[in-house]
Formats: structure tokens, sequence, C-alpha cells
């Protein structure tokens, strides 16, 4: 009687067999014969199927028929039997094996084990009849690929080695290296996972249920309650940190700065290194920009990536501002040498820089950058009479518009005073004639002062009263009722009313200075500041130390004042005012805390401007930023703004003259510092223009095109989301393609696919993608075959992989999930058989205990339930083991 048998994963499944006894010895001896050559060659096994099913995936079996009662062998390959009563023979063409027969009715038939080629599939005996159907042919193990495209077609480089082996050694399977950490958040990762959806983690588990992502056929690969296999974890896509190492080692700043930028967040695992690693990258890109003879689009997009990073860093600060103060030089240095000429002659037009006459405006900003220049580097110190003789005509200007425009004539007139040496005392003077006459303004506003009233003192106790008046503080009567008495004869020869005068001056002047400090010094303290003031610079007993002091305060308070009437009419103006008035009193705090409101109002009202009046507002920041006293952070950001407008106009002409790429930079770096909207047509158009000139040509050329365009700041949103899809459709393409080089189909299969996402990338790539998913899943499927644990998981993993991918065929990722399902069920079948195998092991020599087992094996049998492999533990119910024991005892 048939003993029950154990279907496995890792040996071929093995069906009931029903033998005679007339059949069991010659059974026995050719099953030891095949135990025996299974386990000498090391051929993957494969599945098979009984009798009857519909289809079979193995080699067509070589049949041998048995005669037990004589055991008379023949060679019967040229005398095939004709079919009686129906009975099928074997298959004409697959009549290799042997025959031994006679009139008996209990034919077996054995398969042939010499070919090792075509390793054992099934042995089937039936007491009755045995029919072998010719079986379909199995999908051969070689892939059949479509060529890969030529080079030359569309642009797109050959990519295929044909000469790559389509089973890689699993001793070096790259996805099994024990540095990558399976449970490093993906989310870190270069980008989304491709079967998910954007946005979505790709750390997600793939095996969630298939019917919740359409897009995706489902993954298997989650860990099964009763499973003996684990979830296995994808090692990709890598870690961020990863990703930017690999980057950073190949000398590719740019991406080092992109993903970082793009990826690192507060909580990045290995936060500090990240970002370690970026500015070192921003640092060494700079460095190779600086060592190009000429500004290249590659060095322009590294500099532009520099300084768009927004880490708090200040090693990174300190390379974003060199950046950006070399640019600024770079760019006054290019501004001003076009003057760096005689004047120009209206009558003759070709001498001297006929071509660029300087008006006042030009004028202006000629001497406005050489000014700055200079702030940077006071060794040139340049002189703005020699380009052109700009700052004489700033200087006519300012004293043409000095009746119309005071604002405009004082912003002249200081940066004459600040930046032409020619110029600068005769502009001082004119400036100081204007803020005099402020000066009287409000003098006359102000009024005369009128004497105290108070009571007379005493006769013969003037010195007494003056003394106890001095004790009580009342400092203004004692200098008023006592400056005459000590400028009188009276006060000779020890000059008492003098002293007693003078150090109720000094006391006066000192609160006086302090009310005129104070937060209501310009409210209810006003009226009392300036009389005191009066009192000071009017008296005669007053000594000449306090009397100077005292005017110099009342003028810069008289001009203060001034400013703050301005501020209501023009805050140009009242700046430049409130700036003096704090130049002639510099310790005051009241006097400071009114010139940075004044600065403030003046910088937010010129925020209100629109682009029509683009001009306007560059003046306000030209002011702002060429005034002494004006706060350090306000004049810095109109700095910023007026070279964000100087730089949009640079642009601008770049466009012109069809230079898209310094066009571009200039634009971004002017968004850099202010961006209004000023420099989108100019990025529109250039970023179009290049667009066009770039249609096509090779990965790296086109990379620093989208590269160029991608990182410039403003850049707007159609130009800058199609420059971003293709430059990381080629990060992810050579990404892949290193992979490949590397040996790692694995990863390859990912970052092919993830090119695939983009729609300009999908036709070139996809050739390539669906070979070297081939080859993944061929070598999956030896993985599978070999039937060892640690080749399991790695298949697992392989066809994994395939499942998250959008863009490899159906066939494959279907054939993926196939096979990963059959993992899962033979792997869960094997845990449900361990316990009952193992009282077999116990009990087999009592064979009659085993029969319940093998009616129960015979309904597991019509189920077709696949088993899971263990190579440690050998199958101690399959057939093999039961002819190799039959044939012991024999």
């Amino acid at each position: 009687m048939a003993e029950k048998e154990t279907d496995s994963f890792f040996s071929p499944k093995a069906k009931k067999v029903m033998l005679t006894s007339s059949a069991a010895l010659l059974v026995a001896l050719a099953g030891t014969g095949i135990y025996y050559w299974q386990n000498k060659d090391a051929s993957p096994a494969i599945s098979s199927d009984v009798a009857g099913k519909p289809k079979e995936t193995g080699k067509s079996n070589k049949d041998i028929r048995l005669n037990t009662d004589d055991n008379q062998v023949k060679d019967d390959r040229d005398n095939k039997p004709d079919s009686k009563n129906g009975e099928l023979t074997p298959n004409s063409n697959n009549s290799d094996g042997f025959a031994l027969s006679d009139d008996a009715e209990n034919p077996v038939y054995l398969v042939d084990a010499s070919d090792p080629k075509n390793p054992i599939a099934q042995l089937v005996v039936d007491s009755d009849k045995v029919v072998i159907p010719t079986p379909e042919p199995e999908f051969p193990t070689t892939p059949v690929i479509t060529p890969p495209p030529t080079e030359g077609d569309d642009g797109f480089p050959p990519v295929i080695d044909p000469g790559t082996d389509p089973g890689t050694d699993p001793g070096t399977d790259p996805g099994t290296d024990p540095g990558t950490d399976p449970s490093t958040d993906p989310g870190t990762g270069p980008g989304t996972d491709p079967g998910t959806g954007p946005g979505t983690d790709p750390g997600t588990d793939p095996g969630t249920d298939p019917g919740t992502d359409p897009g995706n056929p489902g993954d298997p690969g989650g860990e099964d309650p009763g499973s003996q296999f684990p979830d296995v974890a994808l090692v990709v896509p890598e870690s961020l940190y990863e990703r930017l190492d690999s980057y950073s080692s190949n000398n590719d700043f740019y991406n080092v700065m992109y993903y970082g930028q793009k990826e690192i967040k507060p909580d990045s695992e290995k936060y500090e290194d990240l970002i370690k690693m970026v500015v070192d990258a921003a640092a060494d890109a700079k460095t190779k920009a600086y060592q190009d003879q000429m500004m290249t689009p590659e060095s322009m997009a590294n500099l532009q990536r520099i300084t768009s990073l927004g880490f708090e860093n200040e090693e990174l600060k300190k390379l974003q501002d060199e950046i950006r103060a070399d640019l600024y030089s770079k760019f006054a240095e290019q501004e001003i040498a076009i003057y760096l000429t005689k004047p120009a002659d209206p009558e003759n037009p070709d001498d001297g820089n006929g071509n660029q006459p300087l008006d006042a405006e030009k004028a202006q900003q000629v001497l406005y950058y050489i000014g700055k220049y200079n702030d940077q580097h006071p060794a040139k110190d340049l002189n703005p009479n020699e380009y052109s003789e700009a700052d004489r005509l700033v200087m006519e200007a300012a004293q043409q518009e000095q009746a119309t425009n005071i604002a405009a004539a004082l912003n002249k007139y200081q940066m004459l005073a600040q930046y032409s040496p020619t110029f600068g005392q005769s502009a001082k003077d004119l400036k100081a004639s204007i803020l005099a006459n402020k000066v009287e303004q409000e003098r006359a506003e102000a009024g005369t002062r009128e004497p105290g009233q108070y009571e007379p003192l005493p006769e013969g106790k003037e010195l007494e009263t003056l003394k106890q008046l001095l004790e009580e503080k009342k400092y203004a009567q004692v200098i008023e009722q006592g400056s005459d008495l000590a400028n009188s004869d009276a006060d000779f020869p020890f000059g008492q009313y003098k002293k007693i005068v003078g150090q109720a001056s000094t006391a006066l002047l000192e609160e006086t200075n302090s009310l005129a400090s104070g937060p209501s010094a310009f409210t209810t303290n006003k009226e009392t500041i300036i009389r005191n003031y009066q009192i000071l610079t009017e008296e005669s007993g007053v000594p000449d130390d306090v009397d100077q002091e005292a005017a110099s305060h009342l003028d810069a308070f008289f001009l203060m004042l001034q400013a703050i009437k301005a501020s209501d009419k023009d805050l140009s103006e009242a700046v430049i005012l409130a700036s003096e008035s704090v130049d002639a009193w510099e310790d005051n705090e009241a006097f400071q805390t009114e010139v940075n409101g004044i600065s403030g109002r003046l910088l937010a009202s010129a925020e209100q401007y629109n682009l029509a009046d683009m001009k306007k507002e560059e003046s306000v920041y030209e002011l702002l930023s060429t005034t002494p006293r004006v706060n350090e952070a306000d004049k810095a950001t109109a700095f910023n703004r007026k070279n964000s407008f100087a730089y949009s106009r640079k642009a601008a002409d770049l466009l012109s003259g069809k230079n898209y790429n310094d066009a571009i930079f200039y634009a971004s770096e002017s968004n850099q510092m202010y961006n209004k909207g000023q420099n989108e047509d100019t990025l529109r158009n250039a970023a179009r223009r290049l667009f066009a000139q770039n249609a096509s040509g090779d990965f790296n050329d086109l990379l620093k095109v989208y590269r160029m365009i991608a990182s410039a700041t403003g850049m707007p949103k159609n130009e800058a989301a199609m420059a971003v899809e293709r430059q990381e459709a080629i990060d992810n393409f050579q990404k892949g393609m290193d992979e490949k080089a590397d040996g790692d189909r694995e990863k390859t299969v990912y970052y092919l696919d993830k090119a695939a996402d983009s729609d300009w990338m999908s036709a070139k790539v996809n050739d390539e993608l669906q070979y070297q998913a081939q080859l993944l899943l061929n070598r999956a499927n030896d993985l599978k075959a070999a039937g060892n644990e640690g080749d399991l998981k790695t298949a697992a993993r392989y066809y994994k992989i395939l499942l998250v991918t959008k863009h490899v065929s159906k066939g494959t990722r279907d054939e993926a999930r196939d096979a990963i399902n059959e993992l899962k069920n033979n792997s869960s079948s094997i845990r449900e058989g361990a316990p009952q195998e193992k009282q077999m092991k116990r009990t087999e020599p009592q064979k009659e205990e085993t029969k319940p087992q093998s009616e129960e094996n015979e309904v597991k049998e019509e189920t077709t339930e696949e088993e899971t492999p263990q190579p440690e533990a050998p199958q101690t119910e399959t057939k093999q083991n039961e002819t190799a024991e039959t044939s012991e005892q024999v």
C-alpha cells in the first residue's frame, strides 16, 4: 500500500503512487537511481502537476513501460504499441526511454534520468491504466527580449549590454548587503515610491491589499501570520544619506544640494551629517565655479543652488554672502566699465562713449555702483570723475533740483559727499545750506522766548537768594536773574555770581538733554526743551562751552522737528533730515528712534508701488541704502532691493541679446534678493528659448540646461515643473544605469521605473526597463527554484520590486505576483504540515499508522496545494525516500 507523501516546496511535487506488489521491486530500483542522481546534480526542480490537470509546466517525460511478470527488457522505441481500447501510449515525439512489457495489464512508466538538462518532473503509476498527456512547453528560463534601441534612435544612447548574464550570482546579490538597513525610512529617499503615487511614503508596505490600488497589482510580501517567512523589506529606495553620499562620491555637488534641500527635514535621520554634506558640497561647488575661466551654465546653476539653500548654518551663510558680494563686484565692474572714457560729445557721437551717452540718471547709477564697490574694495578707491565725469553730471542735476525737489537734491548731495573726491566738499556745503534753512524755518515757527516772571531778588541778599534757588533746582530762574549780576562790577573780584550761574547752566543743560532724549521729547516736553535751550544760548552769563552745546542740540532738535513734519508729506525728505539731525547729535536715543520709524515707514511705502513705477521704488531703496543714519537692517534690505532691480534690468538686456543662461542667472539672483514679479516674463521667455534649443541631445548636456532652469528662483511654475521633471528623470535614469554597471538589477529596475514616471523620458527608457525587469524576474525564478531559504527571501524581494513598479509590463508583474503568492501558499502549507512530519519520523516503520494521513493527503492533492521547501530536513514521506527504503529492504 502506498505511503502518504508530504508535498514540499523544496522538492518536485510528488503524486500518490499506487503500486502492485509485482512492480514494487522495479519501482524501488528506479527510484533509488533517481534519488542519487538528483542529489548529485544541482539542476533546479520544476514543479508539475498530476495527469489530468489542464496544464503542465514541466518538460515532457521520457516514457518507460515495465512488465512485472518476467522483467524482460527490450527497446521498443522503434516499435511503439498501438493504442488499444482507448489507452494512450507515450508520445512518439518523446519516446527516447525504454519499455519493459509483456501481456501483463499493469504497466509502469518511469522517467529517463540520463539527461541532466531534463530533470524528473513526475512519477505516476496506476494499477489500471497510465495516461501521460503531452505537456505544454514550459516558459524558457532564458528570456526572449525585444532588442533595445540602437544608437541614434531618437537621440537615445545605447544602454543594454548584450553580454549581460541573465542570472546574477546569488552570492554577489547587492540586495543582501548587510550594511543596508531595511528599516531606514524610505520617506527620506530621493523620491516617492512609483507604485504608490506622489506624496505617499515609499516605505508603505507593498503587501497592502491589491484591491486598494488599481495601479499596483498587489504585493503579497507582507508577513503572513501562518508563514515561516517574515516580511521581506525592500532595499530601495535608498536612504537619503546613502543617495547624497553616492552623489558626493561622484562630485555631483548639484544633486547633493538639490536633493538635500528637497528632502532634509528637521527630524531626518542623521540630520547633522546631512547638513554637513550639503554645506561641504556647496563649498566645493563654489570653488569649482570660481576656477572656471568663464561662468558656464553648470557653474551658474551651482551658484544659484547655493544661494537658494535655506538651512540655518553659519558656514553656509558665509558662502552665500561671499557669492553675492563677488557677484555685485563683477556686476558693478561691468556696468561702470562702459563709461570709463572721456565724456560723450553730442556733436561727435562716435567719439568717446558716443554709443553710451551719459545722462544724469545713468551718471547717478554709475556714482552709486562706484560708491558701493569702493565700500567692498577700499584699496581700489575708484574715482567717479574718471568715469565720464559721472559725479559732475550728478552735481549739476542736484543743483537744478534743489529748488523743486529737495529730497532728490539732498540724496544726490549725500551720495557725492560720500563717493566723490572731486565734488564731495562742495556737495557737503550745499547740503548744509539746505539743512540750515530748514532749521531756521523751525526756529521762526518756535518764536522768541519770553523772559520768566519772577519775584525780584531781595536787595543785599542777592547772593544768598541765588544759592537758595540753585539748591531748589530752579536753574532757569538762577540763570535769568543772575546773568546780569555775573557780568556786573558787583561780582568783582571774587566772581561768586558767575560761579553760581555757571553751575545752574550746566545743570539746566544736562536736564534739557535728558528731556530731549526721552520718549516725550517731541510731544509733551517739546516746549520746555526749546525754551531751556533758548535760555542757554541767549543769556549772557552762560559759559561758552555750555552755550555752544546747547546751540548745537537746539539746531538738531529743530531739524528733527522739521523731519517729523515732512514725514506727513514726503518720507524721502523726512528720512534725510532725520538722519542729519542724528548726525548732529549722535548719542540721542530719541532721535535714532525717529529715524528708525521714518525709514521703516518709507521702506514699507515703497513696497506699495506696482511694477509700472519700479523706477520710483528703486529710487527709494537707493536713498535708504546711501543715507548714513538709517539702521543697518533697513539699509541692507534697501541695498538688496536696489540691486534686485538693477539685476532685473540686466537680465532683460541679456535676454534681448539672446544670452539666455546669463539672463536666467541675473533674474534668479534678482528674485533671491527681492521678488515682486519683475522677472517673470524674462525667466519664462529665456526658459522657453532654452527648451526649444535643447529639444534633444546628450543627457549630460541636457541636464545642465534643465538644472539651470530648475534652480532659478522665481521660475514660472510650468517651466519650472518641466525642468524639474526632466532633471529628475535623467537623474533616475543615470542612477539606474550606474546600478546596472554595478550589477544590481534590483536597483536598476527601481530607478529606471522612476525615470519612466516622466512622460518625456518614458518612451526612451521603456525598452531598457522591460529588459532589466525580465532579467530580474528570471533571476528571481532561478533563486526560487534553487529552494533554500536565503534564496527564497531574495527571490521574494525581487518579486516585490517588480510589483511596486508602475511601468514594468503587466505580464512581468503578473508573473511576479503569481510567484510570490505561490511562495506564501507553500510556506503556509509546510508550517501546517510540520507537526505531522515529526510524528511520521517517529512512527515511520509502523506503516499502518499512516493510512489516515494518506487518505487526508489524497484530499489535499486534489486542491493542488503547493508546499514550501526545507532543505535542512529530508522529506521522510516523499516517493524518493519511499523507494530508497524499498531498495534498502531488498
